[in-house]
């Protein structure tokens, strides 16, 4: 009996080491592992590859949930990808996991400065951590040449964007955004040139793509190239930007068949669409049928009125009708047109300023989104995503967001921020 109990006892003595050893082998590995991932999440977000390098965090954190550093990166990748409430709670993580205070702070500024704020305070902060040696210097000429853009101050973004180049020549990202600034101020051989290089950096980056393609199409008058980038894009994006690039670019190639067939599929699919119904009113006036093309022009300059290029194809139909009273009518208006047009954009730069001074103000950044709406531009769009998504609770942003989708057609999108809408009026 002692010998059996001596027996088990260095049975169970033997065990235990061996489990210890196997604790300690696993624990090990854990960490090579949560290591490898930290790593390849790195690499991944100086790709701008987010979801990747979200999937490589994530994995780390199942490792070691109270890790500072992953929630760090957690909250930079969550901020570069414009989730900044989430990027707000694995700050606070990291914080209460014991992460570095200066880089905590760091990112608590990039947040504000991407979103618009750029105060003295915010600049000596970038200043000083843009003097560390060992400062990431790119990520934070980012987060300053995106704040800079939405606040109009171009010049300022293009050479944050210049400076990252230094840094980082074959970035993508860069380029393509450099591209868009160039465009904005008429230099578009140099956003030509931008896009074309990002494409060969990677050709997989819609972004660059649909900037040249537009640059073709709109300046270069290349509708032979631009339909072969709008083509590519449209496999896989298929809404009202690029159909209405496609259109037009097979409208200029000549494959009026092919415009006309998009066109009709289109306007049937998204009945409210105006540059839609514009755009064949246009080439219905190229094909001779001059009294469809004054129905169609009419109807869509009655939906949109800055709609330009409609105003003068429509005087170009009443023109060749004879009908010279109403063709300097249509005249008359266009210029009106363009004058309103004017005094919104210098609407819109004062309301920017006056965002930099409070750049929480849900209902000034709704303003100014359905100011960008009101002359088609799809930018407003992202300004109410990102209301409703730091504003949860902003009804404003939700109605103009189901406005919206309900002139795009889209039922399911309009019906969920108008139920949003309807829960925050009854008090849900």
């Amino acid at each position: 009996m002692i010998a059996l109990f001596r027996s088990l006892t260095r049975q169970r003595t033997f065990l235990v080491a061996l489990l210890g050893l196997t604790a300690a082998g696993l624990t090990g590995y854990g960490i090579y592992y949560s290591q490898k991932d930290l790593r390849e999440a790195r690499a991944s977000l100086s790709r701008h590859d987010y979801d990747a390098a979200r999937a490589s965090l994530l994995r780390s954190l199942e490792v070691h949930p109270k890790s500072a550093e992953t929630h760090l990166l957690l909250a930079q990748l969550d901020r570069r990808a414009n989730r900044y409430l989430d990027a707000a709670k694995h700050l606070d993580a990291c914080q209460r996991f014991g992460g570095p205070a200066d880089a905590i702070e760091l990112e608590r500024g990039l947040g504000l400065i991407q979103n618009g704020v750029y105060n003295a305070e915010l600049d000596v902060l970038c200043g000083k951590h843009l003097a560390k040696p060992d400062a990431d210097q790119y990520v934070i000429l980012e987060a300053l040449s995106q704040g800079l853009t939405k606040t109009y101050r171009l010049k300022e973004a293009l050479v944050c964007l210049d400076q990252m180049l230094f840094l980082q020549p074959d970035s993508a990202y860069a380029l393509r955004r450099r591209a868009w600034i160039y465009s904005q101020i008429d230099r578009h051989d140099r956003a030509e040139a931008d896009y074309r290089r990002a494409l060969e950096i990677d050709g997989e980056d819609s972004v660059a793509r649909l900037g040249l393609a537009q640059i073709l199409l709109n300046y270069t008058k290349n509708g032979g190239e631009a339909a072969e980038h709008f083509e590519r894009l449209w496999t896989t994006r298929k809404d009202a930007t690029v159909a209405m690039g496609l259109a037009r670019s097979w409208r200029l190639a000549g494959r009026r068949d092919d415009a006309r067939h998009l066109l009709d599929n289109w306007m049937s699919e998204h009945p409210g669409d105006a540059l839609a119904r514009s755009e064949r009113g246009q080439l219905a006036f190229e094909e001779g049928a001059t009294e469809e093309a004054i129905g169609l022009l009419r109807r869509a300059l009655a939906q949109a009125p800055y709609l330009f290029d409609a105003y003068y194809a429509l005087y170009l139909c009443l023109t060749r009708q004879g009908k010279t009273v109403e063709a300097k009518e249509c005249q008359q208006q266009m210029e009106q047109a363009r004058a309103e047009a004017k005094k919104a954009k210098e609407e819109m730069a004062q309301l920017t300023r006056r965002l930099q001074q409070t750049p929480d103000d849900a209902d000034l950044r709704c303003q100014i989104a359905k100011m960008f709406l009101r002359y088609g531009e799809e930018e407003g769009v992202r300004w109410l995503l990102l209301n409703v998504q730091n504003q949860p609770n902003h009804r404003p942003s939700h109605l103009a967001l189901a406005d919206y989708y309900d002139n795009q057609g889209d039922k399911v999108r309009s019906s969920e921020h108008r139920r949003l809408a309807g829960d925050l009026s009854s008090g849900r």
